[in-house]
């Protein structure tokens, strides 16, 4: 299993691989970043991209705040996006590059993770599923924190494994470092702590670190004191949070459907069932080595081989998810995306499954190997070619040419013209449209409209997710009664109609 020129195959060491496996760790990385890269700008920007550009580009002493603020998530992002498009300026390119390179970072991560845990051969196949996850290129083109929140979790995952092997007291104060930022890179990085807690239980060799790991655990307590006096009363108090609630089931098949299949669902349910059958051997199949492996195997190289190794993979793709919904009982705020660090161990556990078959049965191997890399390469492809974001840029470009100078654009929801003014040319009086999903009756939504659009001739109506403001969609159906469409423009997520009310409304 492990090449004779190896000097030190220790769980995250420097050295656990030889020079040609790194050459092949690289050349995925390089492939990854390609595929991240050359379409990063294909995808309008949608509202919660917006987010970063609203916040960031804030004075610094407003963001400090958001230290301070409840259900504030992710203020360190903000923070760090602040400086960088000091620097680069506001493009699309410029918003989506720190997520790139976080996305980029984590392929070698995966692989300097899963060499000790599952052996190099099949930390390559892992690298090789990760470079080509639908789902994680898709997050590394989003301007949001979640690429950036994974690496970090790696990162912290990686410095523990080397604190427990090196017996330096540098990476347990970069464990500690790292794992501590996360926390302030999204709140949801508390689920990865009894992880962990678990990760020196994966080795053999955890005498003499016992007291080291329990300090470093203990510090992790000290940066997370600020957020628990800010956030623990939320869930002693539960509010709304916007979030419906998800039974675990529903959960596990989303999260099972979005990582196995990408974010454009591609294929069917034997996609993921392919994934799964891989999962499920790589946790349970035991590895039996060939008698000429087991001869060239460096003395902690049997670590590859222990069950315990493969629980804590298990645990790492699972246990945060049961963790999830324990707190969505009592607070609601489940979202596919927050979980996206438990898709590196499910990669990881996949190559292992595949590999385990090969070596049963090659062809076998190489038809599960297909199955899983396919979907994952059209996903990409679909990803890089077609809109599936909220198209805000079309939108506006057929906006533009229609536009007369002085019109109202109402927008649905409100939040949207955020977006939508990022990509339109010229200053214009903005318009809310109406919140009715509270009950509002169609004669009190008729009346505000009334209200809101007064002394104008024609408006411009921007729409998109307007479920979540109107879901009962009685605004369009008040102008479908009181106006005359003099235009309309139907894009991905996005509808913008033109029109001249009628003559019997009051001017």
């Amino acid at each position: 299993m492990y090449h004779t020129r190896q000097t030190d195959s220790r769980p995250f060491s420097f050295l656990s691989s030889t020079s040609a496996t790194s050459i092949f760790a690289l050349g995925i990385t390089l492939v990854g970043f390609l595929v991240r890269a050359w379409p990063l700008t294909f995808q309008s920007l949608w509202r919660d991209e917006m987010d970063v550009l609203r916040f960031a580009t804030q004075p610094l002493p407003e963001l400090l705040q958001g230290l301070t603020l409840a259900e504030h998530n992710g203020p360190l992002y903000y923070i760090l996006m602040h400086g960088w498009l000091h620097l680069a300026g506001t493009s699309e390119f410029a918003l989506r590059f720190v997520a790139l390179a976080s996305g980029v970072l984590a392929l070698p991560l995966t692989w300097r993770i899963a060499s000790p845990l599952i052996g190099w051969r099949a930390a390559l196949l892992a690298t090789l599923l990760t470079a080509f996850s639908p789902y994680l290129v898709w997050y590394a083109q989003d301007a949001k924190m979640y690429a950036t929140f994974l690496t970090l979790t790696l990162l912290a995952v990686w410095c523990l494994g080397r604190a427990i092997q090196s017996e330096r007291a540098i990476w347990w104060g970069a464990f500690v470092i790292v794992a501590s930022l996360s926390l302030y890179f999204h709140l949801l990085a508390l689920l990865m702590i009894p992880l962990y807690a678990l990760i020196p239980l994966a080795w053999r060799r955890t005498r003499g670190h016992k007291w080291d790991w329990l300090i470093a655990l203990g510090m992790l307590t000290l940066p997370y004191l600020p957020l628990a006096v800010w956030q623990l009363p939320l869930l002693i108090y539960p509010h709304p949070t916007g979030h419906a609630f998800v039974p675990l089931p529903e959960m596990l098949a989303l999260l099972l459907a979005l990582h196995t299949r990408g974010v454009a669902i591609v294929g069917n349910w034997l996609i993921s069932a392919a994934f799964l059958f891989a999962v499920l051997l790589g946790i349970f199949a035991p590895h039996v080595p060939t008698t000429r492996q087991i001869a060239e195997m460096p003395y902690h190289s049997k670590d590859i081989s222990n069950w315990r190794q493969h629980l804590f993979l298990a645990l790492w793709t699972f246990m945060p998810v049961v963790l999830l919904f324990g707190v969505t009982l009592r607070l609601p705020l489940f979202q596919p995306r927050y979980l996206i660090f438990t898709l590196p161990p499910f990669l990881m556990l996949t190559a292992r499954g595949i590999l385990g078959l090969a070596r049963l049965a090659r062809p076998m191997g190489f038809a599960l190997l297909a199955a899983v890399i396919a979907p994952g390469v059209l996903g990409i492809w679909l990803q890089s070619t077609q809109p599936l974001k909220s198209d805000f840029r079309a939108a506006a470009a057929f906006v533009a040419q229609h536009y007369q100078s002085g019109e109202p654009i109402m927008f649905q929801v409100p939040y949207v013209r955020y977006v939508f003014d990022y990509y339109f040319p010229h200053v214009h009086p903005a318009l809310d449209g109406p919140w009715t999903n509270d009950g509002k009756s169609a004669e009190t939504v008729a009346q505000l409209l009334s209200e809101t659009v007064r002394g104008n001739a024609t408006i411009w109506l921007v729409v998109s997710e307007s479920w979540l403001w109107d879901e009962r969609d009685l605004m369009r159906a008040w102008f479908r009664e009181h106006a005359e469409p003099l235009a309309a423009g139907t894009f991905t997520r996005v509808e913008v109609y033109h029109y001249r009310l009628n003559e019997g409304f009051p001017k």
